[in-house]
Order: C-alpha cells, then sequence, then structure tokens
C-alpha cells in the first residue's frame, strides 16, 4: 500500500510540475528601450518566458532600483495582449501591482509601488529593440 502510494504522489508531482510556456506569448518576449514617464530613462527593459502564459520583466521600476516582477499575459491570439502584475514583494517593504498592454513590439504599463506605507503612481512605455 504505500509504495502504491509513493509511485502516485511521485507520478502526481511529475504531472503537475510540466508546465511548458504558452508560445502565443512569445512575441511579447525581448529587450525593450524604455522610458517611466516623468522619472527615468533609457533602460533596457527585459522581458522572459517563465512558466505557461507568465513573463518576468527586469528593470529599474522606480527609476533607480533594478527589481524583476512577475506578470500574467491574457488575450494571448488578439492583437493587444493584456498585461496583469499581481501585488507581490519586490523588495523589503516594498510591493507592486499594476497593469498594462502589448501591442505592434510596444508595451506600456501603469503600476503603483508601495514604499513601506508610501503608494507611487508610475507609468513605463517601451519600444522592442
Amino acid at each position: 500500500m504505500i509504495r502504491t502510494s509513493t509511485l502516485f504522489f511521485f507520478f502526481l508531482i511529475t504531472l503537475l510540475s510540466c508546465h511548458d510556456v504558452d508560445e502565443d506569448i512569445l512575441p511579447l518576449v525581448g529587450i525593450y528601450r524604455a522610458h517611466i514617464v516623468g522619472v527615468a530613462g533609457p533602460f533596457d527593459l527585459i522581458v522572459s518566458t517563465d512558466r505557461s502564459d507568465d513573463v518576468l520583466m527586469e528593470a529599474p521600476f522606480d527609476g533607480f532600483e533594478w527589481y524583476i516582477v512577475k506578470a500574467d499575459i491574457d488575450n494571448q491570439t488578439e492583437r493587444v495582449m493584456d498585461i496583469q502584475i499581481d501585488r507581490q514583494n519586490i523588495a523589503s517593504f516594498t510591493n507592486m501591482k499594476g497593469s498594462g498592454f502589448f501591442r505592434d513590439g510596444n508595451i506600456e504599463l501603469n503600476y503603483t509601488i508601495d514604499f513601506d506605507g508610501e503608494a507611487v503612481h508610475f507609468k513605463l512605455v517601451g519600444t522592442k529593440l
């Protein structure tokens, strides 16, 4: 019984751990020349695949410090892809959330960074290199 349960458990883990990248998000992946409106730029925004329809984005989202955030991509088969950044901790006492879109090699993100209780709103725009 224990042997059967163990084999079933390992089979289940193997099955659930297989998360292929959704090929529809690949046009979004790459390096962008980006600016934060009124704060900083230009700098490189790096977008890479994570799992399924999620991507990782790396940039100085506050204009100074480099952070990595995870974003969910919706409407992958449409001309305009929606980007959703769920609330996540990006540094000690620092949280970020936001949304945006990707269309024709251009990306725009509207997001809020909460610096230990002080919320600051940002807009990032970028063009794929």
